[in-house]
């Protein structure tokens, strides 16, 4: 007669007991949890026959660059950097000097050149102001030039000119280069028959230059509202010339 225990385990019941520290156990493949992500980064259209996507590696090491840039700048010396903005700054100052045959470079905005003609500017008013009001003449030039351009700038946007912040502070400091060149001349001549018509006709080139440049922020009937600030903002800077 068996026992109670071999009646409950017998080893024709068809139950297999397997250790857990026997090497020998099978166990059960997981699924593949990637799902699409190797193909976003690998093939896009899976393995029957789709395109290939290009990878992040690819993409970085194209022609094509992010951003919309085609020149890798990160491993090329400083000089060969140095020089390409210069030149960059050299043909948007043609630019607006001289109007005629004019493109789009102004579209692609910086702000080194007009950094370089507000201090330049700034510097030039400063030399032509008593040594003791040096330092203040520096500082309310700076100021005017940089909060005058934002401010300008920030009508433009409300009155819903179809314009970029940046490049509209890049146009408007770029438009100062005749102002500084009219300093300049100031400075050397230091008569008001050589200042009156020199800065007359640089307050004229650069509201000239302004307005054409934002000719294209399509501001409709709007256009008298965002024209009278700029300006009002040279003929500031001009008053400024001629009084010092």
């Amino acid at each position: 007669m068996m026992s109670r225990q071999e009646q409950f385990i017998d080893e024709d019941d068809g139950f297999e007991i397997e250790s857990p520290f026997d090497s020998t156990t099978t166990t059960t493949k997981r699924p593949d949890l990637s799902g699409s992500i190797g193909g976003r980064i690998g093939n896009s259209g899976g393995g029957d026959g789709g395109s290939s996507s290009v990878g992040p590696q690819t993409a970085y090491t194209s022609n094509a660059l992010p951003g919309g840039y085609h020149t890798n700048t990160l491993d090329e010396p400083i000089l060969t950097t140095i020089g390409r903005d210069f030149g960059k700054v050299g043909r948007k100052t043609v630019q607006v000097l001289y109007p005629k045959g004019r493109d789009n470079a102004l579209q692609e905005w910086d702000l080194w050149g007009p950094l370089f003609f507000c201090l330049s500017l700034a510097i030039i008013m400063s030399f032509l102001a008593p040594d003791q009001q040096a330092s203040a003449v520096f500082t309310g030039v700076f100021a005017l030039v940089c909060i005058g351009s934002c401010v300008v700038t920030l009508n433009c946007k409300l009155l819903g000119g179809h314009v970029s912040f940046f490049q509209s502070v890049c146009t408007l400091g770029y438009c100062i280069s005749p102002m500084a060149i009219a300093s300049l001349v100031t400075l050397l001549a230091h008569r008001i028959i050589v200042t009156l018509p020199v800065v007359a006709v640089a307050v004229g080139w650069s509201i000239s230059a302004a307005v054409g440049f934002l000719a294209g922020a399509q501001l409709a009937n709007r256009r008298l509202l965002a024209v009278y600030p700029i300006c009002l903002f040279y003929i500031c800077i001009g008053w400024i010339i001629i009084i010092s």
